[in-house]
């Protein structure tokens, strides 16, 4: 704990096939996310070198590759799903996602879940020290997450 880094990645906007309804199915809609990762952060605090933190635009694109690669019905299981990528691909020790459907209630500002996972082994040397780890990267893909 002496050595967590809190990261925030707040009001991320990407598009998603999610949704039960008809209209859900027939085109992506967007989702809102806000993401806090806690890492061990004493190494990047020290050495000014990103290969020793999660770099945020991989963050993104490992998102926006496990959005891309099928659709999902519900929000519960989109950031249950999330949390599990982030946990696999990127060294975290704890991850809060929040997932917001402003679109899916006409009445309500947004619809939002928020789950929290938690990894004790999450240290920065288990990766590579030229890249971290995404879905597409070194054979990984979203089919070995599958639930």
């Amino acid at each position: 704990m002496e050595h967590d880094c809190l990261i925030r990645l707040e009001g991320l906007n990407l598009n998603a096939s999610i949704g039960i309804y008809p209209h859900e199915l027939a085109a992506r809609q967007p989702l809102e996310i806000d993401l806090q990762l806690t890492i061990d952060g004493a190494l990047a605090a020290r050495s000014d070198d990103i290969h020793h933190t999660v770099d945020y635009d991989q963050i993104v694109q490992c998102l926006e590759n496990l959005l891309a690669s099928r659709h999902f019905n519900l929000l519960e299981h989109l950031s249950q799903t999330m949390l599990d990528t982030l946990g696999a691909c990127f060294p975290v020790k704890r991850a809060t996602v929040t997932l917001s459907k402003p679109l899916a209630v006409p009445k309500a500002r947004r619809v939002s879940v928020t789950r929290v996972g938690e990894w004790r082994n999450a240290v920065v040397a288990q990766f590579p020290r030229t890249s971290l780890p995404f879905p597409g990267a070194d054979g990984f893909t979203m089919r070995d997450l599958a639930l």
